[in-house]
């Protein structure tokens, strides 16, 4: 220990009854190489203990046998006021027995009246401090470990290898095997019979090749029987302690039960292969869906316009000469087949977003759909900047649209359709909103969220992490709302 100076001088605190034992006790102090800044005297267990609540000595002097306290009880009741004081017992040569069991309960030194001189007094004084501070400096540590355990809910182990046991901290351990005491030394074969079989020679093998390894620190994974006779899942991190010579002496590490994490990431997997599958389905069905109503175009209406057509030619060539009215009609039907092709084409094919960009896109998908007279549509859409979406995003928005179209031609029997876009503010953010309303007859957004058109359309913004509202009743129209973020 350095030595005392002035700016570490020592307050100290005497409880003595005796009052001539005290002026020895501070004769010798002062004639100690010991810097002293204050001594005081309290004659009684009671006014010691008051005092030591209005202020904490560096020394305690305490003799044992007081007017109201005796023997180790004196050490007993004075324990709690006394945290960070050095506390040195004064005895006589008749209770040395006592003063040894109050240094085994947490004293520094104890010292025998009339038998120690200012040398002895300062040496002692001396290391009873150093003792003081190095176990102030171990409960400080140890109450940081114990903070960790309890932050980290970790299962600390120390495995000595020379001896095979091993000590568990009991808190952890009881918190996720069920075990009830504190400090758990145990034979390590008896935590290896608690591995799963399945893991066992995975587990011994992999311990094995660490000890003879020059590597320091070591990750197992693997699963335990617990109280309750359920194996658990547990993640090991550990170092290893070797020798001058790199022998193995010490496995220690913390172990983390990871059974609840193992599950939610397995309920994660499940829940993103059924969103895929989801998705797939939705896809096939789209395309299906697609393929029947190509189908249809091409069987019911195509097919027979060609089959009119091939009619009217027929008939011309039977006659002689060829009838020209015949002939002309036959091209009419052609030409209006192919009318119908090219309509279907449009419809199949993606636009050239890149040539002509989203709005000319859509005006003209309007346009062609107003041909037909079904509803009146109203665009709101000027001032909007189509450069805030990539290409894949302005496609899905075309796509989008289109589909709530052909829902609102197939099913709103509406009169007059609103579409709007633009951007909006949230925070920072900048969202890109698209809004299809329809005063058509409306639905049960409950009853209809499985329709293949609307999965279709969400699945298509969830790409772009965009999300998909429906506020509809029977008799009040729809409003489809999509939100993109940008």
């Amino acid at each position: 220990m350095a030595p005392f100076t002035q700016a570490n001088s020592l307050n100290i605190l005497v409880i003595e009854d005796n009052f001539g034992d005290f002026l020895l006790l501070k004769e010798n102090i002062y004639l100690s190489k010991i810097p002293v800044a204050d001594i005081q005297l309290a004659e009684t267990l009671a006014s010691a203990i008051e005092q030591l609540k209005q202020s904490k000595p560096d020394i305690v002097f305490l003799d044992l046998y007081l007017p109201d306290s005796n023997g180790l009880n004196s050490f007993s009741q004075l324990q709690e006021y006394v945290t960070g004081s050095a506390v040195i017992i004064l005895s006589g040569l008749s209770d040395t027995k006592a003063a040894l069991e109050a240094i085994s309960l947490g004293a520094q030194d104890y010292l025998a009246k009339g038998e120690f001189d200012e040398k002895l007094l300062e040496k002692t004084i001396t290391y009873s401090i150093e003792r003081k501070r190095n176990l102030e400096i171990l409960r400080q540590a140890n109450e940081r470990y114990s903070l960790v355990t309890k932050a980290t809910h970790d299962l600390i182990w120390d495995w000595d290898l020379l001896t095979n046991e091993v000590y568990r901290d009991g808190r952890t351990l009881k918190d996720e095997n069920g075990a009830s005491s504190y400090r758990i030394i145990h034979n390590m074969d008896s935590w290896k019979k608690r591995i799963h079989p399945d893991d066992a020679e995975r587990w011994i093998k992999t311990i094995e090749e660490i000890k003879i390894s020059t590597q320091d620190s070591f990750e197992l994974e693997y699963r335990v029987l617990d109280s309750s006779n359920i194996y658990k899942y547990i993640y090991d991190r550990g170092y290893v302690v070797r020798n001058a010579e790199g022998k193995a002496l010490r496995l220690i590490g913390a172990a983390q039960d990871i059974t609840e994490k193992l599950k939610l990431e397995a309920e994660l997997r499940e829940s993103q292969l059924q969103q895929q599958r989801a998705l797939t389905e939705a896809t096939i069905k789209g395309q299906e869906n697609e393929r029947e109503e190509l189908g249809k175009e091409l069987h019911d209406n195509i097919n027979q316009i060609l089959a009119t057509s091939k009619l009217y030619l027929d008939y011309a060539m039977t006659m002689s000469p060829i009838d020209k009215e015949s002939v002309m009609k036959g091209k009419e039907f052609i030409s209006q087949a192919t009318e119908e092709i090219r309509r279907l084409s449009k419809a199949l094919l993606p636009p050239s977003l890149d040539e002509f960009g989203l709005i000319p896109a859509l005006d003209e998908l309007i346009s062609t759909i107003s041909i037909t007279g079904k509803f009146k549509i109203e665009k709101e859409w000027e001032g909007f900047e189509e450069k805030v979406l990539q290409k894949d995003q302005k496609l899905t928005v075309y796509r989008i649209v289109q589909e709530q179209l052909n829902n609102i031609i197939k099913h709103a029997e509406a009169k007059n359709v609103t579409l709007t876009l633009h951007q909006v503010y949230r925070g920072e953010n900048k969202i890109v909103e698209l809004l299809i309303k329809d005063n058509g007859k409306g639905f049960n957004p409950a009853q209809k969220r499985n329709g293949v058109g609307l999965r279709n359309i969400i699945s298509r913004s969830e790409i772009f992490g965009g999300t998909v509202s429906i506020h509809s009743a029977p008799g009040q129209g729809c409003e489809l709302k999509v939100s993109f973020p940008t």
